[in-house]
């Protein structure tokens, strides 16, 4: 287990926007002299060719057996100098492929869990596209790439046997070039539609297999299964049609390509008959051929691999040109607790329309605030804003007096508690989602183990965890927990919160699965954070917290209604604004 702070954080193309560019720059070298060894590759696939022409040219006519064992000798040492540089170019490659990981994956991992500039699927694929860039520098694709400049050499070298061997080398180079085009052409729109609708087929049964509780207690069983037999039917019916078509096209290039390896020989006979080439031309000129023809059906076979790598990197290249995440912020004093909100406003995405219009108010360390309000009022809205874990379109907010722009987050982060309304638990452990994954930068220790059991007393989920199979041991699944209730979810999520101790917290409906006790729990976890100075803003729609709270802010359609004491807002004993705000989140 890594014991030390891992590079991406301190990565030098973490920041700016042309990281990306950067990083493959950086492999330039790498690059450079993988085709300086392409060259020499390529040189010494002409060996067999000259090794049968001297052979039949030489060694027949004389029986030469002296100058069959030297040629022979040459050809091996030749051959194992050409595997040698084979091996050599494609290390040079994967060192590449390693580097361009070194470079660029901190700082594209960094923007996709460090900033909200971009939407989520950007941010889903961001890392795929890398992958697809990197894979290209160590698949067939670059190998390609680089061969391709000989297809015409040895069309050349064709023309130099005869002017009538090189002109049957460049029309079949042509020829099964345009047939590759045109295959390309007939089938792309075919092959991008069926990809589309077989991710749309896996997603929909992904969502199909989350709900199939409901899907059987409401009998829609059936009707789902039938729903996706006739999906995947006429998914099965358009592969069939493409692979039919990609098919055909592939059964006329294996035949011409034999049939114009054999017309070379045929034509290489002809003109040995007609004795304006030798003997052993008439295989060198087969040899020719199909080595020329080799990098064009090479380099047309990588057509769709470097298309979706070059739309890759131009994704990508954007997705790194977006603001990301500082990380090299000053480090600041270590916060009390008070917030300034200023103006805050956030519309939803897309629209025009406030989630939270104009927002203001102030927080003094130690105080207790409890949100309450409607269904939509914006509670959530606004404890993802105050966190930093949304953007909002205007205003800010300040923690001691520093905007939270100016605030180096993952130092901000260690002082501060985040219960979403999901509680967004990762597939590991539960001792590790409950540290926050300090195992993994600074690897476990006593010390470690007790704060994380500190936190769970705190949140009264230490008994809810040691009955769960593994106690803190216990894995989790990709299904934001999965494998614990609701509740357990919640106790988890809360303990994680409140790891480190920190003095600000902020929680979204901390108690929505909690019975009476575990209720009664949560009030003394917060009279516990007054009594330590934690400033705690918590959303709730149920009255048992408001008895813990110093302050109660009533929300509605993202204003503010109402922010005082909670002695004065409870004061109305029945139509004042809490007793307004109903059951809704």
């Amino acid at each position: 287990m890594p014991t030390s702070s891992p590079a991406p954080l301190t990565a030098p193309s973490d920041h700016g926007h042309n990281a990306l560019a950067r990083a493959v720059l950086g492999c330039r070298r790498h690059l450079v002299f993988a085709g300086l060894f392409s060259g020499l590759v390529n040189i010494l696939y002409l060996v067999p060719s000259i090794f049968m022409l001297q052979v039949y040219d030489r060694v027949v006519p004389t029986r030469g057996g002296t100058t069959l064992l030297l040629l022979t000798l040459i050809l091996v040492l030749a051959l194992v100098v050409f595997a040698i540089l084979d091996a050599v170019r494609m290390r040079l490659l994967l060192r590449a492929s390693m580097r361009l990981e070194r470079q660029a994956a901190p700082g594209i991992l960094l923007r996709i869990l460090g900033t909200d500039a971009a939407t989520t699927g950007q941010r889903s694929q961001a890392m795929r596209d890398f992958d697809t860039v990197r894979g290209t520098l160590t698949g067939p694709t670059i190998i390609a790439l680089f061969d391709a400049p000989w297809a015409p050499i040895y069309i050349g070298i064709a023309f130099l046997l005869h002017v009538w061997i090189g002109v049957l080398a460049l029309v079949s180079a042509l020829l099964l070039g345009g047939i590759a085009i045109l295959s390309d052409r007939v089938t792309a729109g075919a092959a991008r539609d069926t990809q589309a609708r077989a991710v749309l087929a896996t997603r929909e049964q992904d969502v199909s297999i989350h709900g199939s509780e409901v899907a059987r207690v409401m009998g829609m069983r059936n009707a789902l299964i039938t729903r996706h037999l006739l999906e995947r039917a006429d998914l099965v019916r358009r592969q069939a049609a493409l692979a039919g078509t990609s098919g055909q096209f592939l059964a006329i290039t294996k035949f011409l390509r034999l049939l114009l390896q054999s017309l070379a020989l045929a034509l290489g006979a002809l003109l040995a008959i007609r004795q304006d080439i030798s003997g052993g031309a008439i295989f060198a000129a087969s040899l020719l051929l199909g080595r020329a023809l080799q990098p064009v059906e090479q380099i047309l076979g990588a057509m769709k691999p470097l298309a979706a790598a070059r739309n890759g990197y131009r994704d990508l290249d954007a997705f790194c040109r977006m603001p990301g995440p500082a990380i090299y912020a000053t480090t600041l004093p270590v916060p009390t607790g008070r917030i300034d909100v200023r103006g805050i406003t956030v519309r939803a995405e897309g629209s025009d329309r406030a989630l939270l219009s104009d927002i203001s108010f102030a927080v003094a360390p130690g105080e207790i605030v409890a949100l309450v309000g409607p269904s939509g009022a914006g509670k959530s809205t606004l404890l993802r804003v105050l966190s930093g874990a949304l953007s909002p379109d205007a205003g800010e907010v300040r923690i001691d007096d520093a905007s939270l722009a100016d605030w180096n987050r993952e130092q901000l982060g260690r002082y501060v508690g985040y219960m979403p309304q999901s509680p967004s638990l990762f597939p590991t452990t539960v001792h590790t989602n409950i540290s926050r994954f300090q195992s993994v930068l600074a690897g476990e220790s006593e010390q470690l183990d007790a704060a994380v059991v500190e936190a769970a007393q705190a949140a009264g989920a230490h008994e809810v965890i040691l009955g769960l199979p593994n106690g803190y041991a216990t894995m989790l699944s990709m299904a934001d927990g999965s494998g614990l209730s609701a509740g357990q979810n919640q106790s988890v999520a809360l303990a994680r919160a409140l790891f480190g101790t920190p003095t600000i917290l902020f929680l979204d409906e901390p108690n929505a699965h909690l019975d009476s006790d575990g209720e009664a729990r949560l009030v003394t976890t917060l009279s516990t954070l007054r009594a330590r100075g934690a400033t705690v803003i918590v959303s709730t729609h149920r009255t048992g917290l408001l008895q813990a709270v110093d302050k109660i802010m009533v929300l509605r359609n993202g204003t503010i209604q109402l922010f005082d004491d909670r002695t004065k807002v409870l004061r109305p004993p029945s139509a004042g604004p809490v007793a307004a705000t109903g059951g809704a989140r």
